[in-house]
């Protein structure tokens, strides 16, 4: 074996509910799904040649991610935000994430950023530095690497109603923002992105609340078309052939 991976690599083997998860997950992110069809166990099972244990147990986890609704007969169905409550969220969490930025900065540029949360940054833009030797082109995990990003740039401010605040809304649009990177190019281009934000921050330029609002508007209209994208063929699916 030429390559070296950690322990963990091959102690943690994805198990048949992770497997599931990610083969409906994916199924979803790409409106496979025709909007309002029931997702049931024993379809979905069958699909992907397993029991129905491990496909109860990923509906479950996608239910408990918000990707999921209840199906009025039963079952599972869809979550399709509208346009409207994205915008919402959007909105609120740009607005969190510019005040927290901006007070970050203005606390280093007076010398009143306490050593631990300077730190902290610096251990940040450390992990993303390495991060970009090896990121995956598309994977709809990175959202939880990315949303902690988000949660520890926040951290900054020494907020935590802030910082608690900022986490409930990006668990509300989670299934939402996850459609940004199963698009190409998407997660080097965030990386990217985070570095700079974290440059500037870290040399207390104003530059920085820019960076981050741009950043983030960025995310927002890639993310809006490519969930209408998939709402179109959700829309447009052969409901007999659904899960």
């Amino acid at each position: 074996m030429t390559e070296s991976y950690p322990e963990a690599f091959y102690a943690v083997l994805p198990s048949s509910s992770d497997v599931a998860y990610r083969e409906i997950k994916s199924l979803i992110l790409t409106g496979e799904v025709p909007l309002g069809v029931q997702l049931g166990e024993r379809r979905i099972a069958e699909r992907l040649s397993m029991s129905r244990t491990p496909v109860r147990e990923a509906l479950l986890r996608l239910y408990a991610e918000r990707f999921l609704d209840r199906h009025p007969d039963g079952g599972y169905r869809v979550n399709h935000p509208t346009g409207r409550s994205t915008r919402e969220f959007y909105e609120l969490r740009k607005a969190l994430e510019l005040y927290s930025i901006r007070s970050t900065v203005e606390r280093l540029a007076a010398g009143e950023l306490p050593a631990a949360e300077l730190k902290g940054l610096r251990e940040l833009h450390a992990e993303w530095d390495v991060l970009k030797l090896d990121a995956p082109e598309v994977d709809p995990d990175f959202v939880l690497v990315d949303e902690d990003f988000h949660r520890r740039l926040a951290e900054a401010t020494g907020n935590a109603e802030l910082v608690d605040d900022l986490r409930r809304i990006c668990e509300r649009i989670r299934p939402v923002r996850t459609h940004d990177f199963v698009i190409e190019g998407r997660i080097q281009a965030t990386i990217a992105q985070h570095l700079g934000v974290l440059d500037a921050v870290l040399v207390a330029d104003p530059e920085a609340e820019g960076l981050l609002g741009r950043h983030i508007a960025e995310s927002q209209r890639l993310v809006e078309a490519a969930v209408g994208s998939a709402l179109e063929r959700m829309l447009n699916g052969n409901q007999e052939s659904a899960l």
